[in-house]
């Protein structure tokens, strides 16, 4: 049965306006970018490479995964290295909220895209299991849908201070202390930070392991640089801050801290 040729023509073009407009996954650093996105789940994603790996490990991250992930919906606020740990690799990885993570997830690391690159990129890795999964702090009791906007992860971007505060039983009382007291004192020492605890909804992606501690607390707090880090950090030791230096103390089990140093390009809008 001969086809007319008008039919064809209708069928090609048809074919044609399809592959147009099916989303196209962009793979350099120089695409899509996570700015204005309204960020309810964070990951910190804090990786070790094998000896001697973390640079390769960080080019081809760089080259491969930030518009693949951002055209999905994970958006990538932030790459860097971790000061006093040369095989480190930290970087942040945010959400609209725990449906569009769910939905993310399964669609990235089931994908073609994820399946050819993720033998080579797990060669170079010793642990990538250091995850924890947050939610931003609401400024008020009883407010649970707060939202830190992407942009905030683009200011300041020569050094951040990632602060993890653990108050074992005393979650609530350290949140209190943060809202009323601490971050107010922050704010009037010129100090801009984004405050997270723990996202507790089940993760329901268990090949990507997450911490989901319910006594946790974490601060994320950029600088211009490290002299601005420590000129702050010396006007808050003085004497106006000690009594809640105090406090704190008294609140929190234990506080670890991390120096990052962003990765040329590690957040652009």
């Amino acid at each position: 049965m001969k086809i007319p040729m008008r039919v064809l023509i209708f069928v090609v073009v048809i074919l044609l306006l399809n592959a147009t407009a099916r989303p196209q996954v962009k793979n350099t650093a120089e695409g899509i970018t996570a700015a204005g996105q309204p960020i309810r789940v964070l990951e910190l994603r804090n990786y070790v490479t094998k000896p001697g790996q973390r640079d390769k490990f960080i080019a081809y991250f760089e080259a491969n995964f930030i518009d693949s992930q951002n055209a999905l919906g994970g958006y990538i606020l932030g790459r860097f290295t971790v000061e006093g740990a040369e095989d480190n690799f930290f970087w942040i990885r945010g959400f609209n909220d725990m449906a569009s993570r769910s939905r993310y997830l399964p669609e990235f690391y089931r994908g073609a895209f994820w399946k050819q690159r993720r033998d080579y990129v797990n060669d170079l890795l010793v642990n990538n299991d250091n995850v924890h999964l947050l939610k931003p702090l609401s400024l008020y009791e009883g407010h649970g849908d707060a939202a830190v906007s992407s942009n905030e992860f683009g200011n300041k971007k020569g050094l951040v201070a990632v602060d993890y505060y653990v108050a074992n039983t005393r979650l609530k009382e350290l949140t209190e202390f943060f809202r009323t007291k601490y971050l107010p004192f922050l704010k009037r020492n010129g100090v801009s930070t984004t405050s997270w605890v723990s996202e507790l909804t089940e993760n329901d992606f268990p090949g990507l392991p997450v911490f989901q501690d319910k006594n946790l607390l974490v601060t994320i707090t950029p600088y211009r640089d490290e002299a601005e880090y420590r000129l702050k950090l010396k006007q808050m030791n003085a004497d106006s801050g000690q009594k809640l230096a105090a406090e704190l103390r008294e609140i929190v089990t234990t506080r670890t801290t991390l120096i990052l140093h962003p990765i040329k390009k590690s957040f652009s809008r």
